[in-house]
Parts: C-alpha cells; sequence; structure tokens
C-alpha cells in the first residue's frame, strides 16, 4: 500500500508540473485519498502530503519548446552521423514510468536572449571585405573593323580618274565673248534661230551676209566687239589674279598634259599671267633667238630655218659657242631668284642642254 501511495504521489507531482486540467487533477487528488484510507492513514497526513506535492513550483510547457515524440519508423535512410542528443534534461520518477522534463524556456527568457543577441551585434565592428588582390580586369575594346579592300581598277578606269584630277587642277577661267565683227554677227544670228549651228549652213550664210555690209554697219560691229573684249580682259585678269602664281603653274601643266592626252581633239590653252617666271635658256636657245634676230632667214619657212640654225651650232668650235654658255649661266642664275621670290621654293638644277 505505502508503494502504491509514493506512485500516486509521483504522478500527482508529474501532473501538476504539466498543469494537466483540473477534473484529471481532482480524479488523481481521489485516489490518492483513497490508497491513503487503505493505508491506514489520517485524514491531516493525507492532505499535508498533498500540500506539500502542490506546494512544488510548477514548470509551464510553452508551444517553442518541442514535444518528445515516438521514434519513426524506419524508412531505409542511411545516415552516415549519427543524431545529435537533444538538450533538454529528463527527470525519472520510477523505474516503470519515465518522461522527460521541459527545460525552463519561457517566452520572456527567450526575449531576453533575442535581445542580449541583438545589442552584441550592434556593439560588434561591421565586418569589411577583404580587398580582392587581383587586379579587376578592364573591359575588352572592341576590335576595330578591318579596313576594307581597294578593289584593283580597270586600266579605262584609272585613265578617266587621272583626267578628272588633271581637270580639277586645269583651272576653269572665265567663258570668252565674240571679240570680232564676224564672230559678233554669227552669235546675233544663232540667239534669233536659237540653235546652235553644227552643220555650218548659218557660218555660210552670215559671211555672204558680212561681205554685204557696208562701212556704218562693219563699224558697229566692230565697236560691239570692242567693247567685249575689253570687258572679257579684265575679267580674265581679274580671274587670274585671285589665284596664286604657283597654282596657275600647275594649271599651265595640267593644261598640256590634257591637250597631249587629247591629241588635239580639244585645245588647252594655257594661261596667260605676268607673274609667271620666264624660263631659264639654254646655249643653243640663246643662239636659235640671236640668228632669228638678224634677219638671215627672212622670208624661210620656220622649220627650215631652224635645219639651217641647227647645222650652223654643230659646225661652232668650243671657243666660239662659249659666249652662248656664259649668257645660259646668267640667266639661270636670274631663273633661281625669281623662282624663290615668286614660287617660295628652290630650283632642281638639271644640265643645259647644249
Amino acid at each position: 500500500m505505502i508503494l502504491q501511495t509514493h506512485r500516486a504521489l509521483a504522478r500527482l507531482s508529474q501532473c501538476s508540473s504539466q498543469c494537466l486540467d483540473k477534473h484529471r487533477f481532482t480524479a488523481l487528488a481521489l485516489n490518492l485519498t483513497r490508497v491513503s484510507r487503505r493505508a491506514n492513514l489520517e485524514n491531516h497526513e493525507a492532505t499535508d502530503i498533498l500540500r506539500f506535492t502542490l506546494s512544488k513550483p510548477a514548470i509551464s510547457r510553452t508551444y517553442a519548446t518541442d514535444a518528445v515524440s515516438r521514434p519513426k519508423a524506419h524508412t531505409g535512410r542511411t545516415t552516415s552521423s549519427p543524431r545529435k542528443k537533444s538538450s533538454t534534461v529528463k527527470t525519472t520518477a520510477s523505474a516503470t514510468d519515465v518522461r522527460p522534463a521541459v527545460a525552463n524556456t519561457t517566452p520572456a527568457a527567450k526575449k531576453t536572449k533575442a535581445k542580449s543577441k541583438t545589442k552584441a551585434k550592434s556593439g560588434a565592428k561591421p565586418r569589411t571585405r577583404a580587398k580582392s588582390t587581383k587586379a579587376r580586369k578592364k573591359p575588352a575594346r572592341a576590335k576595330a573593323k578591318p579596313a576594307k579592300k581597294k578593289k584593283a581598277l580597270k586600266p579605262g578606269e584609272k585613265e578617266r580618274l587621272e583626267i578628272k584630277e588633271l581637270k580639277a587642277k586645269a583651272l576653269s577661267p572665265p567663258k570668252r565673248v565674240p571679240d570680232t565683227a564676224f564672230s559678233v554677227l554669227l552669235a546675233e544670228k544663232q540667239q534669233e534661230l536659237r540653235t546652235f549651228d553644227r552643220s555650218g549652213s548659218v557660218a555660210k550664210e552670215c559671211s555672204k551676209l558680212y561681205r554685204s555690209f557696208t562701212n556704218e554697219q562693219r563699224e558697229h560691229y566692230n565697236h560691239i566687239a570692242n567693247q567685249n573684249k575689253a570687258s572679257h580682259n579684265t575679267k580674265y585678269r581679274e580671274w587670274i589674279l585671285s589665284h596664286s602664281p604657283l597654282k596657275i603653274l600647275e594649271a599651265n601643266n595640267a593644261r598640256a598634259a590634257l591637250k597631249k592626252r587629247s591629241k588635239g581633239q580639244k585645245s588647252w590653252p594655257k594661261l596667260h599671267d605676268e607673274r609667271l617666271v620666264t624660263r631659264q635658256r639654254g646655249p643653243y636657245v640663246t643662239f636659235t633667238i640671236q640668228r632669228h634676230r638678224s634677219g638671215d632667214f627672212a622670208g624661210i619657212q620656220l622649220g627650215e630655218a631652224g635645219k639651217l640654225i641647227a647645222a650652223e651650232w654643230r659646225e661652232l668650235s668650243e671657243d666660239e659657242k662659249k659666249p652662248f654658255f656664259q649668257e645660259a649661266e646668267q640667266d639661270m642664275a636670274r631663273y633661281e631668284q625669281e623662282v624663290k621670290a615668286v614660287y617660295d621654293r628652290a630650283v632642281k638644277h638639271e644640265k643645259a642642254k647644249a
């Protein structure tokens, strides 16, 4: 009987610790009184035992704590590491009835722990990331696109491009105006007909009409032609002065090249500029000019006169040619000075042709 009494007391203390409901608690109390009667205990002793049991501090269980659950059925999984044991303190009331006791973890205690953690975190210094020793890779620059290869020009295209460049260098002077009486008459007739005479029929009619003109009519057309010529000369002069002498020289060189390429199909006359430097004269040119000024070849064609002068030059001795060489040297010095002053460049020395 005494053993039953101890068991009842143990159950009563455990129920009070787990905060059971009132009905179950009263039932256990009644069971205790019955056992105490059988054990021949007095009423005051039973009440003292009950008070002693209730006077113990009750440990309330919170919802945050995990309840002890039964071991799960084996699922076939194999764990490499053993499971950690629970940190809750277990209390054994007896050898037959063993139940774990819940640790004293109330919500208030949890809050205090959480606050202490936050304070510790706030007090700690902020973590700084270690600077990476490796240098950051710069973004790769976009590769430049390869230049497109120029297509090889055909022979005809190359020649056309060269002619185009020469024409750009040749410059375009002011257009000529009718500067003779007949050209003025022809321009008037073409303006009346509003057509350009390609066949030459209008030119033939104008020539017949011009022959039948009186002196007063010819004087009228001559006067118009002189006015046109004077106005054109002034415009041409102004246009020449608007370009540098070196530019005019390059234009004349380009015109000479175009004249050679056109083979007489189109005329490319030289631009007349008084500022241009006269080229130097060689010994033979000096001798030719002197012979033409003598008048010995008057009435003789220019080609025939040139043959005779060349034959005379070959017959001259070195002493007879010496004065012409000296005169050519003086002219070369004059040419170098003028080129330096006008074109602002040095002269490339070439051997004078004898």
